[in-house]
């Protein structure tokens, strides 16, 4: 097993010589905070809250940090998630103002670094982290980001599941429709029981919930967690149709609630 903590370390010293007078707070999320790691197969998650928003010189330095990373750190290249927001986007998500003005930036595994809109449908990762993220640079997650509705969460959560059916359509690989399934089953138990469980931990009792789709479900586990390879072939007869009648469920029992929390 190749540890992570010497990635991060590495990361957290050049980040915080480079980006001293922009990061605010840089903090882990993901399976590796939430006790759900599989070696080989998690990537990295990371929120770097800064000062301001991101823009193209920003981009342009976080740019060589990240391929400086990977030549230090080729097992970990392309593992690695870092989504770069303000500390004013948040806040203003927090008001129901996303999407209105402010950009961040994101790098991820399949994903060149770029800047994109700081939409609603992020505060399920920002509310998150706060509650849940481990510190890296910074003060607490929950001192320095400000909480968010759970009313405004729950809706950004819906607005994920209402989406997926269309998302699922261009993952035409074994490790994209499996992660399409076990997100699915995340997004159902965190709907119905209002705490995040992992891949793994939420794969189980949506099976229970839905036992005609029980061996899908296990076939997303196992590929997952067993080290499944990139060449299998996949169910993409069964995903699309698993992602369909998942978030039709979901969706069929949940009240239009984005007006409540604007």
């Amino acid at each position: 097993m190749i540890s992570p903590e010497p990635v991060l370390t590495d990361l957290r010293t050049a980040w915080a010589h480079e980006l001293s007078d922009r990061l605010a707070g840089l903090y882990l999320h993901g399976s590796l905070v939430g006790g759900d790691f599989a070696p080989g197969r998690s990537d990295l998650d990371l929120l770097a809250v800064l000062d301001r928003d991101p823009d193209e010189p920003l981009l342009g330095v976080l740019a060589v940090l990240h391929a400086d990373l990977d030549r230090r750190h080729p097992e970990w290249a392309g593992r690695i998630e870092v989504e770069y927001v303000s500390v004013a986007a948040v806040r203003d998500a927090a008001r129901g103002q996303a999407d209105r003005q402010h950009v961040i930036a994101r790098v991820s595994p399949g994903e060149l670094l770029h800047l994109l809109p700081a939409t609603s449908h992020r505060v399920v990762t920002w509310s998150s982290v706060r509650e849940h993220g481990r510190t890296l640079l910074g003060p607490a997650a929950d001192a320095l980001l400000p909480e968010i509705d759970p009313g405004r969460v729950r809706a950004a959560l819906l607005d994920h599941v209402r989406d997926w059916p269309d998302w699922v359509v261009e993952m035409t690989g074994a490790g994209a429709q499996s992660y399409a399934v076990l997100t699915l089953c995340r997004a159902y138990q965190r709907l119905r029981c209002g705490r995040q469980l992992s891949k793994r931990q939420a794969a189980e009792p949506t099976a229970a919930a839905f036992p005609h789709w029980a061996g899908l479900i296990g076939w997303a586990r196992d590929w997952w967690y067993e080290s499944g390879l990139d060449s299998d072939p996949g169910r993409a007869g069964d995903v699309p149709a698993f992602v369909r009648e998942v978030s039709a469920a979901v969706l069929a029992g949940e009240p239009d609630i984005r007006d409540r929390v604007r």
